[in-house]
């Protein structure tokens, strides 16, 4: 049997943004990196942060959603998600003399809709098996984690560190591996041919 035909249609349509997905997971663990050896962060800095990285995972997600030949409706679940984070980080940099407790709950409220999203897109995307699930998971991580937020908005400053990193390193080591699953069916569906190979007829 082709190996083609082993793989639904829009699942190998989805399989080219798996660019998009790496993005995403590699700036999660660097942003995590970065909280850990800057233990003394201050607040209105970690907020900085945390808006840089909605802003930059949103616009991963804007261009994975076009770069993919999906049906009209699945990409626009995709595009909002990338305008919930670009719209956080726009309120984080626009207007940085909202108070740390306003931006807080910003993030934790992003957070719970973004899980809320990769929950809906877990079962949307033509995923399969344990793409979906993997997905899935990382949805409960963000809305979990948005959760908390709102609960212990009042948490002190070592415990915000601690959940944030712990957060960002966990659903960027989720995406990384989603990314590679995704260009490891890239890799197969569409194999480069060796340099000096002649096209088979």
């Amino acid at each position: 049997m082709n190996r083609e035909t082993q793989v639904p249609q829009n699942e190998r349509a989805l399989a080219s943004i798996w660019k998009a997905m790496a993005v995403r997971g590699a700036v999660a663990i660097i942003f995590a990196i970065v909280i850990l050896l800057w233990p003394g962060i201050a607040l209105a800095t970690l907020i900085a942060l945390v808006g840089a990285y909605a802003l930059v995972s949103g616009i991963a997600m804007i261009v994975g959603a076009f770069s993919v030949p999906i049906r009209g409706g699945q990409r626009a679940w995709i595009i909002f998600e990338g305008l919930l984070g670009i719209a956080v980080g726009v309120v984080v940099f626009v207007w940085p003399n909202l108070s740390a407790l306003g931006l807080l709950y910003a993030i934790a409220a992003w957070a719970i809709l973004v899980g809320i999203l990769e929950i809906v897109l877990a079962f949307v995307l033509p995923f399969t098996g344990g793409r979906t699930l993997l997905l899935a998971l990382g949805g409960v991580l963000w809305a979990a984690f948005g959760v908390i937020m709102f609960a212990r908005p009042g948490a002190g400053a070592v415990a915000l560190l601690a959940l944030i990193a712990a957060f960002a390193f966990v659903t960027g080591v989720m995406h990384i591996g989603l990314a590679l699953d995704l260009r490891r069916l890239d890799m197969n569906l569409n194999p480069v041919a060796p340099p000096g190979a002649r096209p088979t007829a």
